[in-house]
């Protein structure tokens, strides 16, 4: 008698659950599923999918392992290699003023391949999210506009419910549906939204050359730039030194990079009423006014202050802009999921992946790496299943995901709640001098006290 194939269902196609198909096809000659996946959005464009991040050495090997070579010839449209003695994929941290205070030691790559192989020492490769997102949603067949609202568990399986009515049988279900998860607040409704107190805002600008080049020669730009400040304020800036093209610049005769600018700062000043800027969330343009008022409020005048906020006047102020540069641009929380909320987690045929289980702060670029290596473990685990040990393969898996992703987290949380924690000038020169400290330590034992061991 030929044996059932087993259906996996997979709620959310992002990085992590577009992952998570391709292994379990890319292994189906040795564990068949018929692997089905659903998105609640009503297409592949409706929403914009993301800004820059950091690909590491762990995400870019599970990422490998777990595509298919259809697949993996197209990850360049999404991570181009390194421009040779010109793009530096590191990282530099600096003080207010542009002096630098931490710079964890990396190691040079041509290729995400060279990333994934190292053994020793850490790098990354900064890839475009969405275009990522592009490159894992080929030959995928997912169901869109199909919003899961819950799902009921059986003896013999699991019934996902949709907001259009409709419901589809499953052997598991993986909610890999991000931090606001119905599958995850329905699964473990104890596990908590963690709040820093902070407000972030985030946007991806066409910044030409000579603004970016200054930020490189004057503040050690190493590809990705943090700069903290005195009242708990931070910027980010991450870039590609890769031209794009686009009919409409100013200067035709200068080239131009995709970059992400982020700023963060404590959300108590938003109650903070003052007649100059009035902020809609609707309305970009008051948004970008509300971020330079911040930033000339908590900054002082410098170079790196100015050019921050001319990297601000780059944005869009209208949401009707072709290039999707926003999610739109609005202020949001800075948030985690609490792995201390929650003291036991039952493995059962629902399982979580992704932000769904572990959203953490973006400051070390740390979660679309974790919700990749869930693809990979989860997949793995599945080679092992029947319907009589299903658990014990569920377990597996979520005993190495909560173990790796809730140290994550925390360390995440460590150092956002350090750099986003107002000191003011006596402070700061703890705080500085501590990291510069360590920065030195790092760099004598050319070791990133930051990296996960492998």
């Amino acid at each position: 008698m030929q044996q059932k194939i087993p259906t996996v269902i997979i709620i959310g196609a992002g990085l992590g659950g577009l992952t998570l198909y391709h292994a379990l096809i890319k292994n189906k000659d040795k564990k068949e599923f018929n692997v089905k996946i659903f998105e609640r959005e009503s297409g592949p464009q409706a929403r914009w999918q993301g800004y820059h991040i950091g690909i590491n050495k762990f995400g870019a090997r599970s990422l490998i392992n777990c595509i298919p070579s259809s697949i993996a010839l197209n990850l360049p449209k999404a991570m181009p290699n390194p421009v040779f003695n010109v793009e530096y994929h590191g990282f530099s941290l600096t003080d207010h003023t542009g002096n630098l205070l931490l710079r964890p030691p990396t190691k040079q790559v041509k290729d995400v391949y060279e990333v994934a192989n190292l053994s020793v020492g850490s790098s990354i490769i900064i890839t475009c999210r969405d275009k990522l997102r592009d490159v894992l949603l080929e030959n995928v067949p997912v169901q869109w506009g199909k919003k899961c609202i819950r799902y009921e568990e059986t003896d013999d399986g699991v019934w996902v419910l949709f907001e259009d009515g409709s419901k589809e049988f499953c052997d598991i279900l993986v909610g890999a549906d991000g931090i606001n998860s119905p599958v995850r607040k329905q699964k473990l409704p104890e596990l908590q939204i963690f709040d820093y107190g902070s407000t972030m805002v985030i946007a991806n600008v066409d910044a030409p050359k000579n603004l970016l080049d200054r930020l490189i020669t004057k503040f050690n730009g190493k590809g990705i730039i943090q700069s903290v400040g005195l009242n708990g304020e931070t910027t980010v800036t991450l870039f590609r030194l890769i031209p794009i093209e686009k009919e409409n610049y100013k200067n035709k005769n200068e080239s131009y990079y995709r970059a992400t600018i982020f700023f963060e700062y404590p959300s108590k000043l938003d109650d903070v009423e003052h007649d100059k800027i009035k902020v809609d969330d609707n309305d970009p343009a008051s948004v970008v006014d509300h971020v330079k008022y911040m930033i000339r409020k908590l900054r002082p005048e410098c170079e790196l202050t100015n050019v921050i906020l001319e990297l601000w006047d780059l944005v869009p102020k209208t949401t009707s802009d072709p290039s999707k540069t926003y999610n739109p641009i609005r202020r949001r929380k800075m948030q985690d999921i609490d792995p201390l909320s929650v003291n036991t987690w039952t493995s059962n045929r629902i399982t979580l992946l992704g932000d769904a289980a572990h959203a953490m702060s973006p400051v070390l670029g740390l979660g679309a790496n974790n919700a990749i290596e869930d693809a990979e473990v989860l997949s793995r685990a599945l080679l092992n299943y029947s319907s009589e040990n299903y658990i014990s393969c569920i377990k597996e898996y979520e005993n190495d995901m909560l173990k790796r992703s809730s140290a994550d987290v925390l360390k995440s949380r460590f150092v956002e709640i350090r750099n986003t924690t107002p000191v003011g000038y006596i402070g700061c020169f703890f705080r500085n001098n501590m990291l510069r400290i360590t920065n030195a330590i790092m760099k004598f034992f050319d070791y990133n006290l930051l990296d996960r061991k492998d």
